[in-house]
């Protein structure tokens, strides 16, 4: 696990919803990143505001036990459920979730996710669909840290609901969802080409 420092986690925060931005992983204020800090607690994104919106001085601190420190604004309303990962699995040291089109498309339809392709076989590992709950509710992120008890549980879908993707560092939590996103894109693609030859 990457434990960083808060100046750290700011950039690596800054980095991330720049990409998910970029690759349409993301609209409005919908979203939401943590990271695990250093000192032992966490950094959040604040509720109500659009993730390419958020400065660093908007960034929602937290401590051990998920109480706000410092911020000018309130956590993310599934504070909660990122919460009950990182209870489950010490080693996580990022997280995000999206509403990711193509990934979210299979949640709403109570679909697993496709892995397609060698590398998403290779990389991904099981990705549970995890049942709908209210979003922030106590029933949801209860869920999410049931279906993350297994260490080899990389990304979840949250039906109804979009993707959450962990990982050591922020870093490998993006580059999760990523290969989610496009694991779900290409999935649908080759649905669409059965039968055409």
């Amino acid at each position: 696990m990457q434990r960083v420092d808060v100046a750290k986690a700011a950039d690596s925060f800054l980095w991330a919803v720049e990409r998910a931005f970029r690759l349409g992983m993301q609209a409005s204020t919908g979203g939401n990143i943590s990271l695990r800090l250093a000192q032992g607690g966490f950094l959040t994104k604040p509720t109500g505001l659009a993730l390419t919106e958020c400065t660093p001085q908007d960034l929602v601190l937290l401590g051990p036990d998920g109480k706000v420190l410092d911020s000018r604004r309130r956590p993310t309303k599934e504070v909660h459920a990122h919460l009950a990962v990182y209870g489950q699995r010490p080693e996580v040291g990022g997280i995000v979730h999206y509403h990711a089109p193509h990934a979210t498309a299979y949640a709403v339809r109570g679909l697993p996710l496709p892995q397609p392709t060698v590398h998403a076989r290779r990389q991904l590992g099981p990705v549970p669909l995890v049942p709908e709950h209210p979003d922030g509710s106590a029933e949801l992120a209860q869920a999410v840290g049931q279906a993350c008890r297994d260490p080899q549980v990389k990304g979840l879908l949250l039906a109804g609901h979009g993707l959450l993707a962990l990982g050591a560092s922020l870093e490998q939590a993006q580059y999760t969802a990523e290969l989610m996103e496009e694991s779900a894109r290409v999935g649908l693609l080759a649905a669409m080409l059965e039968g055409r030859h």
